[in-house]
């Protein structure tokens, strides 16, 4: 005798529970710094509108949110061809917040020139749409960068965690991959940049926002692959530098020195980058008169050796021992065991270097 059973599906959630995917996992801490980060681009919007502020600012509030709502939704960092899935999310957001703008302006307030035909006759308006869509998808793709590399980071520290080696460090990387998703300072630094150049210095906003394309290129692979090649590595750091180079002027000099038979070698994501990022952001940036970053590498008995120098303001008391360095040697212990070494020293009559010797690996 045979018995069959039979087995049903899984109920279906409620239909509206879709409404509300946005809003996973969302705090009022986040929804406040979106906020305030529309209300700041409005601001530099209203720089060239001469009607009143409200007008940039239901525009930033309306595209910012709704496109915020509809990335979280997707939520594409967890699942596969992430790019494609934040395009697409982007590009609901900014056609949903595209029609909130003019249900606010024309339906709302009664504004003239936001009724329902104008929505697609105007060509001025379709120009804000792109526009939308533009800055829409810059800011989620570093959204995007940062969350992947924070949480490859996490999965680094959590595998020796098991092993009873890194278990701190763990944990700290934890918070840092929450954070990342709330922290696009330095993209949002350069936008505004390029929005002033582009208003002060036309060809200069062209320039920058060539480097801008340049370093989101060099990142990007990087969102789908858990290694990189020095090489990958040497360009986002030269699209960084010269990024900071515009916006420090003279202050800011840098010398990058990688030989053409070390480019294609293997070498741990970000790591490079955090080391330029230190540089800058310690070295150089406290002094009224800069300085200059030089990152070399060189291969000598069977050990590559890559080296980030610079003649700031040197080693402080606390400097070289923050969790950022921190989690670097867990990096390389967790990748290399003890092949691996990083050392970070004074430079006379000052400066610093800070060093990372790895296995030469020619595949």
């Amino acid at each position: 005798m045979t018995t069959s059973v039979k087995t049903s599906a899984l109920p279906r959630a409620p239909w509206w529970t879709v409404l509300f995917a946005g809003c996973y996992g969302v705090s009022w801490q986040i929804i406040a710094l979106i906020i305030a980060i529309n209300t700041g681009y409005a601001a530099m919007m209203s720089i060239e509108d001469t009607r009143a502020f409200w007008h940039p600012f239901i525009t930033a509030q309306c595209f910012g949110l709704s496109i915020a709502f509809f990335v979280n939704a997707a939520s594409p960092w967890y699942k596969p061809r992430p790019v494609l899935r934040l395009a697409g999310a982007v590009a609901i957001g900014t056609l949903v917040g595209y029609f909130l703008v003019f249900t606010v302006k024309g339906a709302i307030i009664g504004e003239p020139g936001y009724g329902f035909v104008d929505m697609f006759s105007d060509s001025h308006k379709a120009w804000t749409l792109l526009s939308g869509f533009g800055n829409g998808l810059f800011v989620s793709l570093f959204f995007l960068i940062q969350f992947r590399e924070a949480r490859t980071r996490a999965e680094l520290l959590r595998a020796e965690a098991d092993r009873n080696l890194l278990s701190k460090q763990a944990i700290e990387a934890e918070l840092k991959l929450m954070q990342a998703q709330v922290e696009p300072h330095f993209l949002f630094n350069t936008l505004a940049s390029v929005q002033f150049l582009a208003e002060t210095d036309p060809p200069k906003a062209s320039l920058m926002l060539g480097h801008l394309i340049a370093y989101l290129r060099a990142a990007l692979p990087q969102l789908r692959s858990n290694s990189t090649t020095l090489g990958q590595e040497s360009d986002l750091a030269q699209a960084y530098l010269s990024i900071m180079q515009m916006r420090m002027g003279a202050r800011l000099r840098f010398v990058i020195s990688i030989p053409d038979d070390l480019r294609a070698h293997r070498f741990p994501p970000m790591l490079l980058m955090s080391l330029v990022e230190n540089a800058v952001r310690h070295g150089l940036e406290p002094q009224a008169h800069g300085g200059t970053v030089r990152l070399e590498a060189r291969h000598d008995d069977g050990r590559v050796t890559v080296s980030v120098v610079d003649d700031g303001r040197g080693l402080g008391d606390k400097i070289g021992n923050g969790v950022g360095l921190t989690n670097l040697r867990g990096r390389l212990a967790a990748l290399y065991a003890d092949q691996a070494r990083f050392t970070l020293e004074e430079v006379a009559p000052h400066g610093a270097r800070a060093t990372v010797e790895l296995p030469y690996d020619p595949a």
